[in-house]
């Protein structure tokens, strides 16, 4: 295979594709000779964020999200609400994007956009979808929903899939057990690692220490056959 690894990337919430691309120029550019990255749009606009909570999610006032809800009266952050509704539309618009965009090496997300990774391989399990999926996955400030049907939904499904869990150490919107949480929620039995960067909630820019997790990650959640012509040249 003379290719890329090429990884399908769902955004945060109040973001979208475009920009979550922007925010990801440190993983772009310190991986470019090793994996593609494209991005994808949740189907779903937030129209009723704040200046404020848009500004602490690293989104803006109309950005998007890959769920909506009923029960947020104090805040319009999607990680606090116990009732998510509108999720089926955004499974689809995974699934289209998979299609789309096959072969795809390994799935990304960012907060809202990681856990909605959890709920879609929830949901193409549970409803026995007959869908090729990537061999590894990489959830970075993800949490367990606190709806507790789509809790439940990802707890039983124990999605089987190499996972790499990235939470930031002094991250207070999702913090750190949040992660861990979700991270329990997956098959034991597959590739689960986490790694804690000592940022807040943000993509870690991708040098150092988190690319060489990242890269050892890949290295072994994905099967070497798919890795030819994706190596980093020899220094």
């Amino acid at each position: 295979m003379d290719r890329k690894l090429r990884f399908l990337c769902l955004h945060g919430y109040l973001q979208n594709s475009e920009m979550f691309r922007g925010k990801m120029g440190s993983w772009r550019k310190g991986l470019k000779s090793r994996v593609e990255f494209v991005f994808i749009d949740a189907p779903h606009v937030a129209f009723d964020a704040d200046n404020g909570t848009a500004a602490e999610c690293g989104g803006r006032p109309g950005g998007k999200s890959w769920w909506l809800w009923t029960d947020t009266a104090s805040t319009a952050r999607p990680s606090k609400s116990a009732h998510y509704t509108g999720w089926e539309p955004s499974a689809v618009a995974i699934q289209l994007g998979l299609q789309e965009h096959w072969p795809v090496d390994g799935l990304l997300g960012f907060s809202q956009g990681a856990t909605a990774i959890a709920l879609f391989l929830a949901w193409v399990k549970t409803r026995g979808i007959e869908l090729q999926l990537p061999p590894c996955a990489i959830l970075v400030g993800g949490f367990l929903p606190r709806d507790p049907h789509f809790a439940k939904l990802v707890q039983d499904a124990k999605p089987a899939i190499s996972a790499l869990f990235m939470s930031g150490l002094k991250d207070t919107l999702v913090e750190p057990f949040r992660s861990e949480q979700l991270m329990s929620s997956f098959d034991p039995s597959a590739q689960l690692q986490i790694y804690h960067h000592d940022g807040a909630h943000m993509m870690p820019t991708c040098t150092g220490s988190v690319k060489q997790e990242v890269v050892d990650f890949l290295m072994s959640a994905i099967p070497k056959t798919q890795q030819n012509g994706a190596q980093e040249p020899q220094q």
